[in-house]
């Protein structure tokens, strides 16, 4: 069933992929510049005609765009990304250099969402109806609707230029990290605490946990034994699929921060016009996201076996349905 679930990520990967990629490519021969102006710095070197020309050739940006799409394909295919206009480097290696900071910020922000949302909703749901679960709400409605980069902003303005005790930019030192992770994790751990505290609520009110507890069970059990474990997948799935609004996050962070990701990077490529790049980049997010995807449908099937069978035994509903039709 693993196996089964892996090979079906792997398609799907490729069909988003493809349909990404295709997107990705209409949409820069559509954005208004050409990308020999940035190679050539047209605005303030003459160039002639002939240069231009040459140019264009070298890029193969002379062919028609259809023929473009589909000689970009190919490489993709082969595994190659093409070469950087900016840089004349491969986009693969470019991308390898850029996409650390990005994914380490992503997971980083990941690790704080589930050591703040987790406890704070279990806390909220225990303590239903009284002032903690009244501040925790207050604080969660306020910081879910706070955008990270006005927070990215304050952050700036109180640890590195009033009390001077973290970076502003860059990624000199481990500590260049905390601000960009804060100001992301802030507002997703708010929305994870009130998905965490809801779920909770709605099952302490089940009649399975009546149940328990004219069985004498303590709450402290309950809560851990029989509780905490479907409580907690909805908060994996939904993260799970919110990956891809967590790397476009951290594309703001990045510019604002300074930070070399891959955010920022792709800002800079599509400010060039610089196409390989950009069409790399999105595939590489892609990529993540996929990923993202699977890892978190395969911690449910191992937090929980039980959806595995579930799943089985639709299989064969299913099967058995159309056995019937025939």
């Amino acid at each position: 069933m693993i196996l089964k679930q892996i090979l079906s990520r792997i398609g799907q990967m490729i069909i988003v992929l493809f349909v990404l990629s295709t997107i990705t490519f209409i949409l820069m021969k559509l954005t208004p510049g050409d990308p020999v102006d940035k190679v050539l710095h047209l605005d303030v070197a003459n160039v002639s005609s002939d240069q231009i020309e040459a140019t264009k050739e070298r890029l193969g940006l002379n062919q028609s765009p259809v023929m473009q799409y589909f000689q970009w394909l190919g490489q993709i295919i082969q595994l190659n990304f093409g070469t950087s206009y900016q840089t004349g480097e491969p986009v693969i290696k470019e991308l390898i250099f850029y996409t650390p900071p990005t994914l380490t910020i992503a997971i980083l922000t990941i690790v704080i969402v589930f050591l703040v949302a987790i406890p704070l909703g279990m806390l909220a749901a225990k303590r239903y109806h009284t002032w903690v679960d009244t501040w925790i709400r207050i604080l969660t409605s306020f910081t879910v609707s706070v955008p990270s980069f006005f927070l990215g902003t304050i952050l700036i303005y109180i640890f590195a230029q009033r009390l001077n005790i973290l970076p502003s930019s860059g990624l000199d030192s481990i500590a260049g990290y905390i601000l960009p992770v804060i100001a992301l994790s802030v507002g997703m751990s708010a929305y994870y605490v009130r998905l965490m505290r809801s779920t909770l609520v709605e099952l302490y009110q089940s009649k399975e946990v009546e149940a328990a507890r004219l069985r004498g069970m303590s709450e402290q059990y309950i809560l851990w034994k029989d509780l905490f474990k479907p409580a907690i997948i909805p908060v994996i799935t939904v993260l799970g699929m919110s990956v891809g609004s967590l790397i476009g996050g951290t594309v703001v962070i990045e510019n604002l921060f300074g930070i070399p990701g891959l955010g920022h990077f792709l800002v800079d490529s599509i400010r060039a016009r610089d196409y390989p790049v950009v069409q790399g980049a999105v595939i590489m997010i892609g990529c993540f996201v996929v990923l993202a995807n699977t890892i978190s449908d395969l911690i449910l099937l191992w937090i929980d076996p039980k959806r595995r069978f579930n799943k089985i035994n639709d299989t064969l509903k299913r099967h058995g349905q159309d056995g019937d039709m025939e």
